[in-house]
């Protein structure tokens, strides 16, 4: 015969005296046990249970108050059991679990006890409830995280941040660039802030426009990370920078690897007053892939064409590595897409480190050699020949 569950009993202690923390993580995160109690014996890291994660970047780890955490480094997720629960009950449910409101909290607590009906009620287990969770996560996997950000004020650090490489707070501004105070991902059902400000660790928040439903898509910028280290967080994978390509009628249109390297390239050219002495100003947009390995689809490129005057000419600047040649390469095959490569002599492997070290004069004679250059050869050759991969 099932046992029932007095009403006024059902709260966290009573459940995590029937069942252990790793466990509710086990059971809603379908992890083994085995490799949470590793985790938190060893503190290695283990790739993400609730997204696509191609390197381990979740732990476990007891806080001082012996509540267990899963911290994503990736910033996606950072809670207990129970915030962990809450996620999985959301996407069952098809409702949004706030478990800082009392209520909801109540139903996270009846689904683990259901969950776990052997224990709690005395009877076999539910396979449907399994069956929910394992569904549950598959779309979570798949789900957009929101993304919100409190914004601060520039500062003076900001500041001389982006003076290295020839952007002002004006321009950061104009192409929706933000300074973080806090930010949350996924607010509702994990309501802790996943960062907080330090003059030491900078956050920078690119707003970079909204989807078909509405939801913003956005990218968390860490400039101050060392290489292993999360530096990007972002919840989407498309070009950036199309809310300041206004125009209809460019004469070149820049396809930059990154975000700064986009404002770099657009603000240099905006303070050039004219880049060929005297003529009139050539009419040049910039915009950026999200990575460099990110395979441009045939309805960008065609709104990228679009964008230009008929005889406007798309241009690849991609780092001077191994990986930006690919896909530089790439670009030409498939889209004839024309290729700028930053010459290794002048020591640097893209246009923000290019500002970085040289000013504005030498810049401004860069970009019109470089412009020249383009025209004549893809006047000369009407198309772009294998080779013809040229020092910026």
């Amino acid at each position: 015969m099932g046992r029932s569950i007095n009403e006024g009993k059902l709260n966290k202690d009573y459940i995590l005296s029937k069942v252990s923390q790793e466990t509710i993580f086990s059971k809603y995160f379908d992890l083994p046990v085995d490799i949470i109690k590793h985790c938190i014996d060893t503190g290695e890291l283990i790739c993400s249970p609730i997204r696509d994660d191609n390197h381990p970047t979740v732990g476990f780890r007891y806080d001082n108050r012996g509540k267990l955490k899963m911290r994503d480094f990736a910033g996606f997720f950072w809670g207990d059991c129970f915030d962990a629960a809450a996620l999985v009950i959301s996407k069952i449910t098809n409702q949004t679990i706030n478990i800082s409101n009392k209520y909801d909290f109540v139903k996270v607590l009846k689904h683990i006890s259901k969950t776990f009906s052997n224990i709690f009620y005395g009877r076999e287990k539910d396979i449907n409830m399994d069956e929910d969770i394992k569904n549950a996560l598959n779309t979570i996997t798949k789900h957009k995280p929101n993304i919100e950000i409190v914004v601060r004020e520039w500062n003076e650090r900001d500041k001389r941040y982006w003076d290295k490489f020839g952007v002002n707070l004006q321009y950061l501004n104009t192409n929706f660039v933000y300074p973080v105070e806090q930010f949350y991902i996924d607010r509702n059902v994990n309501p802790e802030p996943k960062y907080f400000y330090s003059e030491k660790d900078p956050c920078y928040a690119y707003f970079l426009g909204r989807d078909r439903k509405r939801q913003v898509s956005m990218k968390l910028y860490f400039p101050k990370r060392e290489k292993g280290v999360t530096r990007f967080i972002t919840n989407c994978n498309h070009l950036e920078g199309i809310y300041n390509l206004e125009r209809n009628d460019y004469d070149y249109i820049v396809i930059t690897k990154s975000t700064k390297d986009r404002l770099s390239l657009g603000c240099t050219i905006r303070s050039i007053s004219s880049l060929y002495g005297g003529s009139p100003k050539v009419k040049i947009g910039v915009i950026n892939i999200p990575h460099e390995t990110y395979k441009l689809r045939g309805f960008e490129y065609d709104w990228l064409k679009g964008k230009l005057n008929n005889n406007g000419i798309l241009i690849s600047l991609m780092d001077n590595d191994r990986t930006g040649m690919l896909e530089a390469q790439h670009l030409r095959k498939d889209y004839n897409i024309f290729p700028i490569i930053i010459s290794k002599y002048l020591n640097a492997k893209d246009f923000a480190e290019l500002r970085e070290k040289y000013n504005i004069n030498q810049i401004s004679e860069f970009i019109n050699k470089t412009l020249d250059y383009v025209r004549e050869t893809n006047e000369y050759n009407g198309e772009i020949q294998k080779n013809n991969i040229e020092p910026f």
